[in-house]
């Protein structure tokens, strides 16, 4: 059969084939279907010409599957049962209901946004989704609208970089604070106990580091980074690994935040690990976020963008020995 003649293969007309199948009688699933005997025979012939192929073969009770229909049959439920998913997910979906996707650089206090909007709207019915990725994912799910908001923490050296970036795929970006970065160690790190550290100090231990995959640049990460510094570096794609090797080894982090680190009030005196501000005060994090320029945000996303701001002030006044800005 040409592709041409498929054409007329539709829906439609795979549920007639399976009543007809499933009542084994012509008149049967035409009273089922609520349409007419000859409709019902017509459209049967016509598929059978087009396929090629005798779907079903009448006997003295009524009609039968060919060995061919049978074969047919199991392909066209698998074909209508998903067209039902797709009916009952989207068609059937109230207009009420509450969709907002937002993707971010592993940054704990967007998820903690996240999760403040989800205590918000708990009653309501919703469809909405969180994505921790790196940063070039980040500015393409929200140019490609696969995300209505995203997280960002940019180097303040490196913002004019990203303002270009952004500018140039029809995103605009918004601060929210500028946050100084801190050292990750375990308590019981021989460092633990200092009231800053310095680069220098910390080039014995082993640093832990996101990696940004193919745009593996130091202004991509949301870490402040010292590469030519640095004589031990590990890659990590994900929060957990990150915070599962601070807490085990003598590595650290730098960041503006870490989860279960004693700026962080959702594990409070269940600390693992410290927070210690970095003696370079001259490297700072911007944290913005980002929209396409050209889509007005919904309710919901407003509503994400002032939790994610009392988060990140949240985050900013729990911090220990901060630099006041």
């Amino acid at each position: 059969m040409t592709a041409k003649g498929w054409e007329s293969v539709t829906l439609q007309v795979l549920r007639y084939v399976i009543e007809v199948a499933a009542c084994a009688s012509i008149s049967e699933a035409a009273k089922a279907l609520f349409i007419s005997q000859s409709t019902l025979s017509t459209a049967i012939k016509q598929l059978e010409e087009e396929l090629g192929i005798i779907l079903f073969r009448r006997n003295n009770r009524g009609i039968a599957l060919s060995p061919e229909g049978e074969d047919f049959l199991q392909f066209a439920r698998q074909i209508v049962e998903q067209a039902n998913y797709l009916e009952n997910r989207y068609q059937q979906k109230k207009s009420s209901d509450m969709l907002f996707s937002v993707s971010t650089q592993r940054l704990p206090f967007s998820v903690r946004a996240f999760v403040k909007l989800m205590e918000t709207i708990g009653l309501e019915p919703f469809d909405i989704a969180i994505r921790e990725c790196p940063t070039y994912e980040v500015i393409h799910d929200v140019e490609a609208g696969r995300s209505e908001i995203g997280v960002l923490a940019v180097q303040h050296r490196y913002l004019e970089i990203f303002r270009k970036l952004l500018h140039s795929g029809g995103i605009s970006q918004h601060k929210i604070h500028t946050l100084s970065p801190y050292v990750f160690v375990r308590k019981s790190h021989p460092l633990a106990q200092k009231n800053s550290l310095s680069i220098e100090e910390l080039k014995e231990y082993p640093f832990i580091t996101f990696d940004q995959g193919k745009n593996s640049g130091s202004h991509f990460t949301e870490e402040i980074v010292f590469y030519s510094q640095l004589d031990k570096i590990v890659h990590v794609s994900d929060r957990c690994t990150k915070i599962a090797l601070v807490r085990a080894t003598d590595a650290f982090s730098i960041g503006p935040d870490l989860v279960n680190s004693n700026g962080d009030k959702m594990h409070a005196g269940q600390q693992e690990v410290c927070a210690i501000p970095l003696a370079s005060q001259s490297e700072q994090l911007d944290i913005l976020w980002i929209e396409k320029t050209s889509r007005p945000l919904t309710t919901t996303a407003e509503l994400y963008v002032r939790l994610l701001a009392d988060q990140v002030q949240h985050y900013f006044a729990a911090m220990p020995d901060k630099p006041d800005r």
